[in-house]
């Protein structure tokens, strides 16, 4: 009691205001002395979790079916009507990269042109298709192409009408361009994910849309979980809104970035920002990005957006 009679005893002869200002400076010391947490801008994940609405769904379902396989037929048909497309061409797997996976073992032959940068694991896929991934600039229509688009990291966006031979579409940040439409060619395979755009990276779901009659086996043997399937058909069905709030939540941390520092960030759309700068420098000043030699260059790295906060953070770094 003593002592905090002594404590407030200093500020006696002090006004409200003198008082408060001087209680408000030894909380910013304080402050000052710990240290910010770092701040993790490496991931490709979502940071935030999804529609809580999205998360009830799923819940109910895994309840309801824990014991029973889930039937994708009625998000297949939901799929269908989103894109005004057959529900043939739809084939719903465990996130893009799976229906990567299995499109690659099905259409490849010696060699896959991998347009780049794209998405990292790329090149693995199509080593594990039994082919060679060859880079390029471009979509090379005379062989098996495989393009990310909004692209992984640079964010540019690459239109596509499909050639004489395979075109294969990753198009996992779809969700984040402002049109992203469904190409009807015989010969494309655009595969699409609800990990990002509806923050759903922990269900592994996703689908193809084939091209006009073809027939592939994309789909996994087992099937997707009752959980997946619930929050993508809610996902269809009702997360437009939730989309559209991330879409432009990006779009304005992406503005900022590019009004501060210009040409060093790469005009682009979605989620990732590839920017000219040093990743360990950043590491030193507590944010963590991921370094641009993952994708060939030692002058770059990929930054994922958050919120303003985090935009904040990161100017400051790199300042």
């Amino acid at each position: 009691m003593r002592r905090l009679l002594r404590y407030y005893r200093q500020f006696d002869e002090l006004s409200p205001e003198e008082v408060s200002a001087e209680l408000r400076a030894r909380r910013d010391a304080e402050r000052a002395l710990v240290a910010e947490p770092p701040l993790d801008l490496s991931g490709s994940a979502w940071h935030g979790p999804p529609h809580p609405e999205l998360v009830n769904a799923a819940t109910f379902a895994l309840r309801r079916a824990v014991n029973d396989y889930a039937d994708v037929a009625p998000l297949r048909d939901a799929i269908a009507r989103l894109h005004d497309i057959d529900p043939g061409r739809v084939v719903v797997g465990h996130g893009a990269g799976e229906l990567l996976r299995a499109a690659l073992r099905n259409t490849t032959g010696k060699e896959v042109a991998v347009v780049w940068p794209g998405w990292q694991r790329l090149p693995a896929l199509v080593e594990a298709a039994g082919a060679t991934p060859v880079p390029v600039a471009g979509i090379a229509p005379e062989r098996t192409t495989v393009l990310t688009t909004p692209a992984d990291p640079s964010g540019a966006v690459t239109s596509f009408a499909g050639g004489d031979d395979w075109l294969i579409v990753d198009e996992a940040l779809a969700d984040f361009a402002e049109d992203a439409p469904i190409v009807d060619h015989p010969r494309v395979i655009q595969v699409r994910s609800f990990s990002k755009g509806h923050a759903m990276a922990g269900f592994r779901v996703g689908y193809a849309v084939l091209g006009t009659g073809v027939e592939l086996p994309l789909a996994p043997a087992g099937g997707v979980g009752a959980a997946a399937v619930a929050g993508a058909l809610w996902a269809v069905e009702h997360g437009a809104a939730s989309v559209a709030r991330r879409r432009e939540q990006v779009a304005r941390e992406r503005a900022r970035l590019a009004a501060a520092l210009g040409d060093r960030v790469t005009p682009g759309v979605g989620p990732y920002v590839w920017l000219r700068a040093d990743a360990a420098q950043l590491a030193a000043a507590g944010v963590y990005v991921a370094p641009g030699s993952a994708w060939g260059s030692s002058e770059h790295v990929r930054v994922t957006l958050r919120d303003a906060a985090a935009t904040d953070r990161l100017l400051a770094a790199l300042e």
